[in-house]
């Protein structure tokens, strides 16, 4: 078997030039040079490497940065979660419920067999596809003198950013899209003594689409209730906030409205705006039209009255509403 030796020396023959002819001192001379300046290259490639990267570290990561930066720019400033308010958790005092279409004999039979208890009746006409809209508790004085109240559909917002960067919402305005009148036949009305105020923002909607859309009030009982809230307030997103949630009641009176909101925020970059909800999504706020086909009353310890096209059968107390 050939010695390692002699296997370097046939190697250093077909690749060192000259080595062949050379005596043995000086060819042991020649391949020492020739380790030598091989180890002198990788000394050299290494440090000219490393002095490579000590001269370059701060641009590489600056641009870094900047790629980081613009990666998280190209995410949306924050994300609208919407959620309808549960009323099988948390039914109002005072709502009328409200219908497309008008109750059959034997739906308006089954309705005023009940007792006028806001989650009966809804659990009752919920399966027929109907809405429930929401009364105002009481008066409110609000910071700009507005005086305009309506009937409300609540939900809850929820904003959440994941961006690395700060962000700060400090407006929101609501803009009417269209308003119509209000079109349910059937209509449901439960009264109460009257309602506690809840937390939340108010949006006044009152009126037809040439009417502004007011707000946002603070709901909250309290020296703040009835402020403009983003005149006293703004809304820290990203940089690990946490998420932002608002009860929204809507108002509206005469019409029914369709509206979104824009968000005003600002960034490292400036100011900018984003649209809630997305694309060209809207909000649908309903009104309780004034002569509907079919209206039902609960008149507390009479009964129900009952007006419009049906029969009076379980509607004892009509007179009370004529």
């Amino acid at each position: 078997m050939p010695s390692r030796v002699s296997g370097w020396g046939a190697w250093a023959d077909n690749h060192l030039p000259g080595f062949r002819g050379l005596p043995p001192g000086q060819r042991a001379m020649y391949a020492t040079l020739a380790v030598l300046v091989v180890l002198a290259g990788f000394a050299v490639a290494y440090y000219a490497t490393f002095v490579l990267d000590r001269s370059t570290a701060t641009e590489r990561v600056r641009s870094d940065k900047q790629a980081e930066e613009s990666v998280d720019r190209e995410q949306p400033a924050f994300v609208a979660t919407v959620t309808p308010h549960d009323y099988e958790q948390e039914m109002p005092e005072v709502v009328t419920v409200l219908l497309d279409r008008t109750l059959t004999a034997r739906e308006q039979a089954g309705l005023t067999a009940l007792r006028g208890d806001p989650a009966e009746v809804w659990a009752f006409l919920r399966p027929l596809g109907a809405r429930i809209v929401e009364h105002p508790s009481g008066a409110m004085t609000l910071e700009d003198g507005n005086r305009r109240r309506g009937q409300s559909q609540t939900f809850q917002l929820n904003l959440n950013s994941d961006r690395s960067a700060g962000l700060t919402v400090n407006g929101m305005t609501a803009v009417k899209d269209a308003c119509r009148a209000p079109g349910a036949k059937a209509v449901v009305h439960l009264p109460s003594a009257g309602a506690e105020p809840r937390q939340g923002l108010l949006w006044d909607l009152t009126g037809g689409s040439k009417d502004k859309a007011r707000g946002p009030y603070v709901l909250d009982e309290g020296d703040s209730q009835g402020e403009l809230y983003f005149r006293r307030n703004v809304v820290e997103l990203g940089n690990g906030q946490s998420n932002m949630a608002f009860r929204i009641q809507p108002e509206v009176s005469t019409h029914t409205c369709e509206w979104h909101m824009v968000a005003s925020y600002t960034d490292t970059t400036g100011s900018h705006e984003q649209r809630i909800p997305s694309g060209a999504g809207t909000f649908t706020t309903e009104a309780v039209p004034l002569r509907p086909v079919q209206y039902f009353e609960w008149v507390v310890t009479e009964g129900w009255g009952c007006v419009g096209d049906m029969s009076q059968k379980g509607c004892d107390a009509t007179d009370r509403l004529l």
